[in-house]
């Protein structure tokens, strides 16, 4: 698959997001990818990227994602995205837009995610259940 052609991108990035995991990012991201995402550290190759997402599997357990819309761009795709999941066991989800630069193997080599952090947060707050996974994340972020 080539950048002029990103359907077969969006199809596999349906695919990771209805049962995603840390083991199958390499699905959707190339050895080498830039990753921006409001609340978690950029990151810079899939194993950075791996741990960042580890962390937020952790948070955020039973998440997913539902592809909504979608379109090519002059390097790769716009995705818009409804995330649903639980923290501290009360649901929680959010609609984001993912701007994706697509390489020559087919892979990101840079996701940009926008959304609103706010209601992930306030939901994690008022769940004491939540609150040991948000410590962690924070420390491991500081030890980076």
């Amino acid at each position: 698959m080539s950048a002029a052609d990103p359907s077969e991108f969006v199809d596999r990035f349906a695919a990771f997001w209805s049962a995603p995991s840390p083991d199958r990012l390499d699905e959707v991201l190339g050895d080498r990818v830039r990753l921006v995402t409001p609340m978690t550290p950029d990151s810079a190759t899939l194993e950075e990227a791996r741990a960042s997402f580890a962390e937020i599997f952790e948070l955020i357990t039973d998440l997913t994602g539902e592809v909504r819309r979608w379109g090519a761009t002059g390097d790769g795709v716009l995705i818009e995205l409804t995330l649903s999941g639980r923290i501290g066991g009360r649901p929680v989800s959010l609609d984001a837009t993912d701007r994706i630069v697509i390489g020559e193997d087919g892979r990101a080599t840079e996701r940009i995610s926008y959304f609103d952090p706010g209601p992930l947060v306030l939901t994690a707050l008022r769940r004491p259940r939540a609150w040991p996974g948000l410590v962690r994340s924070r420390l491991r972020r500081l030890r980076r």
